[in-house]
Formats: C-alpha cells, structure tokens, sequence
C-alpha cells in the first residue's frame, strides 16, 4: 500500500527534476519468473526510483546500505517499500557481514515469489561513465539464490546500464539501458565442479554485457574530453545518421561513438588528444566566462543566432512574461526551499538529485495545500481553489520550458552584441571540428 502510494506520488515529481527518463528492453524485466537486476550505481537512491517508475507495474525490490536502516520508523518504512538491508565491512564490520545471511534469506524468499531485485554489482555509489570491476559476493548471493530454489529453476539476471546526462543536474535526462538475461542454470554444472571458478566465470560473462550498456570512458583523465566532445558534435550526429534526438536510446549510440573515438585516440593518437583535451578547455572557459553556450557559436545554428530570431524570441518572452510571473509566485518558493536544503544537507553529490526529488514531494504538496486552504477561506465553493491550483501547476510548468527559452534568447543577445568575441570563439571552435576528425 505504501509503495503504490510513493509511487503515484512521486510520478509527478519525477519528469520535473528529469526532462526526460527512458528505458530500452524493459519487457526482459516484467518478465514471468525470479529476476535478479545487476545494475551500476551512479545516483543514490534515484537509480532504483527510476526503474522501478519505467518498469511499473512490476514491483521491485533492491538491495542497500544496511546502516540507513536507523531502528524504529525508518526501518519500517523503507522495508515496506521494498528495501533489504545489506552490509560491507566498512559499513558494518564483521557483525555486519553476519547480519547479511539475514539479507540473503530474505532475497531468496522474494525469488521464490517471483520477485525482481536490484543489486548493484560494483557495490559502491560513485557519478562516472565508466563501469568499476563487480564485486565477487554478487555471484556468491546469485548462485546461493538458485540452489536455494532448486534444481531446473528459471533464475535469470539482467544487466542494466544506467546513463544520465547529469546525474545531479535540474532538468537533465535519465536513460535505463537493459540487456538479454542471462539464464544462470547455464553455468551450474560448473559450480558443481568447482564454485570458485563459476564465481568468475559469471562475474567474466557479467561484466562485458553491463559495460557495453554504458558510455564507459576507459581513463577518468578523459571524462571532460567526452563532456566536451558530446556538446561539440552530438546534435550534428544525432542528425547525420538520421536518429532522433529525443529517443535516448539514439543519444546513447552516439554518445558510444563519440566516446570509442575518445578511447581510441588515446591509445593511437595520445598528442593529438592531449592537444584536443587543452584547446577544448580554453574554448569552454571562454563561452562559462561569458556566460554562452556551445549552440550558439555552431554555424549550422547561423539562422537561430540573428537578430530577427532574437527579436521574435523577444516578443514571444514578452507574450509569456505573465504566465511566468504566475509560475513563480506559485512555485517559487518551494523550488527554492527544496534546492537550498538538499544542498545543505548533501555532502555527495551522487545523493544531491535523490534529496531534491524527496524534498520536492514534501514542499510542492504543502505549497499546494496551503494555496488551496487560503483560496477556500475566501471562496464560497470548493471550485475557485481547485481551479487557481489547477492554474497555478500548469504555469509552474510553462516555467520548466519559458526559464530555458529565457536563457537562450538572452544568450543570443549577448553574442550578437560582441562581435570580436563571437568571431574569436568561431575560429577556436573550428579548430576542435578539425582537431577532432583527425581522431
């Protein structure tokens, strides 16, 4: 009951903070049958909330950090969402480690029901595009699992990559890649000989079907590089092979080229790369320091940046400016509220987004209580606070769409105004065109 309650609840928090949230192959998780979801672990929480959103109706249940489970009523809470203790032995020691038989006896229990749960198989939360080696107690906690259920069982695992855009950033994308399931009857005969090797050898199979689900960027030292290569050229991409910029599942196929390229270049051209990775962080330097965007100095974007666009740009910020103010006499305050206090209290980033989204279910529903409470003190019927509330949500989002516009046009503005500094900015942005096919 709690869980379908969060769920609905959340549903309308969720496309707020993300733009867009999509998953590829979803049906290999609603599949009949014991599933256990080897995922990566960027983003806290946030990770198993999305997929449990995309994957609805289907429950699913995951695997966390044991010591979140303070006694009492968070304990409750989060084991009636369908939360299941874990522990590490920098968590909790060895008594910690003890405690996890308990952990696996209730995972064995969901799968003889037919249960789908999570498990994040490099067993740590860290924001990166690339996949860190799998730890070894999650082939030890799978084939527990079979033997658990018995001989000739259905027990499958389904890789998953998880891509952001930004994991931490408002209004960025959120992409759930799943894989074939691996059927884990085919490798008893195996275990049976020598546990040991099955160990690895499912961890061995594992690994390369999760990693080709991501965008895995093979040194750290080239994070940027990639950053930088997806805002230079993944439009003109997208666009070329005739993909769909709204599909993410297209977006990640050009994002693996963009980022192959990358790890190529550093194997066979590491001076010309090196060179890319200096020019690329003076060019990017220059449009933060003037507060533009990369869009803006694109050639192919010529018509967009004119001053006929601004000026139709401008009319049109100023058609909106009142549905704007709306929204923000609406909205405001909760949105603020919700971003200083999950950046008060978040010390990691990769529990930033996680944070906001609970705070935002908290604050945006009492602002709409209070709108609708201080409405009917005034009204005579129910209908006046229902409709201003009704009003109030719609302009609040006009707002997630007018405030980007808003930017933008000003963007152009600003660029159209220096012209020493866009032709500057021209000429070191085709510079990194040329750089970058010679990878």
């Amino acid at each position: 009951m709690i869980w379908h309650i969060l769920r609905y609840w959340i549903s309308f928090v969720l496309p707020v903070f993300y733009k867009r949230i999509q998953g590829k192959n979803i049906k290999n998780i609603q599949t009949k049958g014991p599933v256990i979801i080897a995922m990566n672990h960027p983003n806290a929480f946030t990770d198993p909330i999305l997929i449990s959103q995309i994957s609805y109706p289907v429950k699913l249940r995951y695997l966390a950090r044991g010591d979140a489970f303070k006694p009492g009523l968070v304990a409750w809470l989060l084991s009636r969402i369908g939360i299941v203790p874990i522990f590490r032995i920098q968590d909790g020691g060895k008594e910690g480690l003890k405690k996890n038989e308990e952990a696996y006896r209730l995972v064995n229990q969901l799968l003889k029901k037919n249960a789908k749960v999570i498990v994040f198989a490099e067993g740590l939360c860290i924001q990166e595009r690339r996949l860190r080696p799998l730890k070894k107690g999650v082939s030890r906690m799978i084939f527990g699992s079979y033997e658990y259920l018995g001989e000739n069982n259905n027990l499958t695992v389904v890789p998953v990559g998880i891509n952001y855009s930004k994991p931490d950033k408002f209004r960025s994308s959120a992409f759930y890649n799943i894989g074939d399931p691996i059927p884990v009857k085919d490798f008893i005969e195996e275990y049976k000989l020598n546990p040991a090797k099955a160990n690895n050898s499912f961890l061995q199979v594992l690994y390369p079907k999760m990693k080709e689900l991501i965008t895995h960027i093979n040194n750290p030292e080239n994070d940027e590089v990639v950053y930088h290569a997806e805002e230079l050229f993944k439009k003109d991409l997208l666009k070329e092979q005739g993909l769909n910029y709204k599909d993410l599942s297209h977006d990640f196929i050009v994002l693996t080229q963009l980022t192959e390229k990358v790890n190529s270049a550093e194997i066979e051209k590491p001076e010309l790369l090196a060179e890319f990775k200096t020019k690329a962080a003076s060019y990017f330097k220059l449009l933060t320091k003037n507060n533009l965007r990369d869009w803006l100095i694109d050639p192919k974007n010529k018509n967009k940046v004119s001053s006929r666009s601004f000026l139709l740009r401008f009319l049109l910020l100023i058609a909106g400016l009142p549905f704007f103010i709306l929204a923000l006499i609406g909205n405001y305050v909760p949105y603020r509220l919700t971003d200083i206090l999950a950046r008060k209290i978040v010390k990691n980033k990769e529990f930033y987004s996680s944070f906001a989204i609970a705070f935002g279910m908290i604050f945006f529903l009492i602002n709409y209580i209070l709108w609708f409470t201080i409405i009917y003190h005034f009204s005579e019927t129910i209908f006046p606070p229902l409709f201003i509330c009704f009003v109030l949500i719609l302009s609040g989002w006009f707002g997630l769409y007018y405030s980007p516009f808003k930017k933008k046009t000003f963007g152009i503005y600003r660029l159209l105004k220096n012209k020493a500094l866009a032709a500057e900015l021209f000429e070191k942005r085709k510079e990194l065109v040329s750089l970058f096919n010679k990878f």
